[in-house]
């Protein structure tokens, strides 16, 4: 541990931040419940909030620690390996964007 007593935040200071990431966490569930339920007009208002709030990326890093929490719990579940499939997934997105750079620059696609 490389932090000391003398580190540590003070009770109220450590409560004051908590609630900060409380609510990254919550803003993150929001915006991937309204992106489910393809209600555009919430979807619109939340990121036009988090944006102008300036929390977009503290968002986005809550929702990447959701999606993998999630994704343990799936792999734990369901026993698919999470990894592979992340990795298919990056693979895949490459090689689609590939193909789109090769058709938009005018080659066979």
């Amino acid at each position: 541990m490389t932090g000391t007593p003398d580190d540590l935040p003070s009770p109220d200071e450590f409560r004051r931040k908590m609630a900060h990431v409380d609510r990254e966490f919550a803003d993150a569930r929001r915006y991937l419940s309204a992106l489910r339920a393809e209600d555009n007009q919430a979807l619109y208002a939340l990121m036009t909030e988090i944006y102008h709030g300036g929390r977009a990326m503290k968002v986005l890093a809550a929702m990447a620690v959701q999606a993998l929490d999630f994704a343990d719990l799936s792999a734990d579940r369901l026993g698919g390996d999470v990894q592979k499939w992340l990795d298919e997934s990056v693979m895949a997105q490459d090689t689609a964007e590939n193909e789109r750079d090769r058709s938009e620059l005018g080659g066979e696609g």
